[in-house]
């Protein structure tokens, strides 16, 4: 953990500066799609940001959404996602690839990298939570074929996950 208080911190400075700098629509999607990949979910590159990447991203979205909103026409907020593509056939190719998705784990995979490449500003919400929704549904049908008759054991062997206990301070294996 860092050595210095959470809120105000060298770390949220130099994002915040960086930020600053984004001065096209173009830069600032592309600025938070790559954070949001090397940052957040499961498949995070690195956990250097744990504290911040929470603040990170609302000022990233912020940024975003305020650059939109000045130079996207008033249609196009609800008709286009931040680089100019169309939702629908955005959601359509997702949706395509969580059907061709037979394992549950690549489906879960699917829905985390739409949610990290789409979650608004990026697309209108209309859009992104039509696909959302549909992705999730879809998702449960792959995951659900017995879920709940695997132990929870098997489950933590699936997805590799070792139990660390706490005892006296000390975490253990």
């Amino acid at each position: 953990m860092a050595n210095y208080p959470i809120h105000e911190n060298p770390t949220r400075d130099e994002w915040a500066a960086k930020i600053d700098r984004l001065t096209t629509l173009k830069d600032a999607s592309k600025a938070i799609k790559d954070f949001r990949k090397d940052n957040t979910s499961p498949f995070r590159k690195n956990y250097d940001l744990d504290i911040d990447y929470l603040f990170i991203e609302c000022k990233l979205e912020e940024k975003l959404a305020d650059m939109k909103g000045q130079h996207m026409k008033d249609d196009d907020l609800l008709t286009k996602t931040a680089d100019g593509e169309c939702p629908e056939e955005i959601s359509n190719a997702w949706i395509a690839k969580m059907k061709s998705a037979k394992d549950k784990f690549v489906a879960e995979k699917v829905l985390i990298e739409f949610r990290q490449t789409y979650k608004p500003p990026v697309m209108p919400v209309n859009a992104f939570l039509r696909a959302d929704a549909t992705l999730g549904s879809l998702l449960m049908e792959v995951r659900n074929t017995d879920y709940y008759g695997t132990t929870l054991g098997e489950l933590r062997k699936q997805r590799g996950v070792r139990v660390v206990h706490l005892q006296d301070g000390l975490a253990t294996a």
